[in-house]
């Protein structure tokens, strides 16, 4: 049944028929215009027919590994099926090869640690992959990380492609395992910014002296610490719970509702990146670790399954985030993790939120597995506002769609539009900060933060047309799939691994 739109919704409308009168909205990738004369728009308004921002958090896949065998027969999506790796024992040998179909679900992890990072790199050669810890199954000698999925293998995320938007210039901010970029999604930054930290930047994942623990941020246990690296290389700890601004900062100073879709329980979950983020997390007067019963906390944080609902009801707020319990993190299978963002698409589609909605899936690293795309270098050292420096940034290529009724038409199987702006996980809060009129947390959103020579993200606005009141794309809607279960080892491999 369709539902009426809401007051805000047709004030949109109306932003959309200015811009079919010809007014630009979109200049330059990454850039507005606003019309001569226009009002200032108060923060919190709305620049756009996009009101609502889903994004789904993801987990350790490579651009090459999900999408480089994605058919693309304009010849526009900078993808490889073929692979690199160099011979340790015969220097200046390099081995090119078609990787092979990638399992579903994998044997094992393969390494995706700092130190990893630079052993895939190999100097910038790209070569490496290969040789990182957990790259050879033992048992068969296959090189998993090599490898990629295929036709049949990951059908409904090949169709978003397709149809709707993806970027093949997705950068992760951070070179390593998952924690720090979770942080830089929700922050813009991961404390390279923050005078606080004296610009210091998360360098590992949090170390739980309790085994088991499944969550990282303000409410890890006592004596918990996590590895932050200076401007210089020097290494120290700190509890990983921190002071510096974040995305639902800015949403309630302009009065805008947000909510994290959680797995499990709603309350703990390591990959949440707002649970180290101590205005969000800790109640007023408690003190990390942080325990004490917080309201703000339980009005936003809430069931994943409950965007079903909202969806539904049209109640979806300005900003989510959606982080399923199938992250795809191996073993664990991209099937089931595919399944959770159908579903949730789908309910968004068929609710009367769709036609003011981008949804954003996101994948935080590269997971070990393959790209043979050599990430750009961030080159500030200083110790003023240049934040971002080579120790930390970039790290490989990762996946990004975007699914909106507003991305452009492109020359895709389907009319998919490709996106060959440059994007890090700072370009999430860019795209919130320009939706709804916000200003910067002066992190890596603001662009006065960056030296000339240091790539810029982008801010998503390059894969969208207002050019009409009627959006370009229609509705996708998609089935889930039956998954191939988990074999006793991988279950029990599942029980002892480190989930990042």
């Amino acid at each position: 049944m369709h539902r009426t739109r809401s007051a805000r919704q047709h004030a949109v409308r109306t932003v959309g028929a200015l811009v079919a009168l010809g007014v630009a909205l979109l200049a330059v990738p990454g850039h507005s215009l606003e019309p001569a004369g226009a009002a200032v728009r108060a923060p919190g308004d709305p620049r756009s027919p996009i009101e609502h921002i889903v994004f789904v958090i993801k987990e350790n896949r490579s651009f090459d590994h999900y999408f480089g065998a994605l058919p693309d027969p304009g010849d526009d999506l900078n993808g490889s099926t073929t692979a690199a790796c160099y011979r340790k024992a015969t220097p200046g040998v390099v081995d090119t090869f078609t990787m092979p179909r990638a399992h579903d679900p994998m044997p094992q992890d393969v390494s995706h640690a700092n130190w990893t990072f630079y052993t895939a790199y190999h100097g910038g050669k790209m070569d490496g992959f290969c040789h990182e810890r957990g790259a050879i199954v033992k048992a068969t000698g296959e090189d998993i990380a090599d490898s990629q999925m295929q036709a049949g293998d990951i059908p409904n995320y090949w169709a978003y492609a397709k149809t709707y938007g993806i970027a093949d210039r997705m950068f992760a901010s951070w070179r390593g395992a998952s924690f720090a970029n979770n942080v830089f999604a929700i922050a813009g930054q991961s404390g390279r910014y923050s005078t606080l930290l004296d610009r210091r930047a998360i360098y590992g994942n949090p170390q739980d002296p309790i085994a088991g623990s499944h969550t990282w941020g303000c409410d890890n246990s006592a004596g918990t610490t996590v590895s932050m690296i200076d401007l210089v290389g020097q290494l120290s700890e700190v509890f990983p719970c921190f002071g510096f601004p974040s995305i639902p900062s800015l949403l309630d100073d302009a009065g805008l509702d947000w909510r994290f879709y959680s797995a499990q329980d709603g309350s703990h979950f390591v990959h949440s990146g707002i649970a180290a983020i101590d205005s969000i997390r800790c109640a007023p007067g408690d003190a990390p670790p942080c325990t004490d019963p917080n309201p703000y906390w339980d009005a936003h944080v809430t069931d994943g399954a409950r965007i079903l609902d909202d969806a539904d009801a049209g109640d979806l707020p300005a900003v989510s985030w959606f982080l399923p319990k199938a992250t795809e993190h191996p073993p664990k299978t991209a099937c089931a993790g595919e399944n959770a963002t159908v579903k949730a698409v789908n309910a968004i589609m068929q609710g009367p939120d769709w036609d003011s909605t981008a949804v954003v899936v996101w994948w935080d690293e590269w997971g070990g597995f393959y790209d043979h795309v050599k990430p750009a270098t961030a080159e500030g050292v200083d110790d003023g506002v240049t934040g971002l420096n080579e120790l930390i940034s970039y790290g490989f290529r990762v996946p990004l769609l975007v699914i909106s009724p507003w991305v452009k038409d492109g020359t895709l199987d389907n009319g998919g539009y490709a996106s060959h702006a440059f994007y890090s996980h700072a370009s999430f809060a860019r795209f919130v900060e320009w939706a709804f009129s916000l200003p910067t947390m002066d992190a890596a959103d603001d662009l006065a933060n960056y030296i000339a020579t240091e790539p810029k993200p982008a801010n998503l606005t390059d894969f969208f047309d207002f050019s009409s009141t009627t959006p370009p794309k229609g509705e996708l809607l998609l089935s889930a799939r039956a998954c191939s279960p988990l074999n006793a080892a991988q279950k029990a491999y599942i029980r002892i691994w480190n989930d990042d």
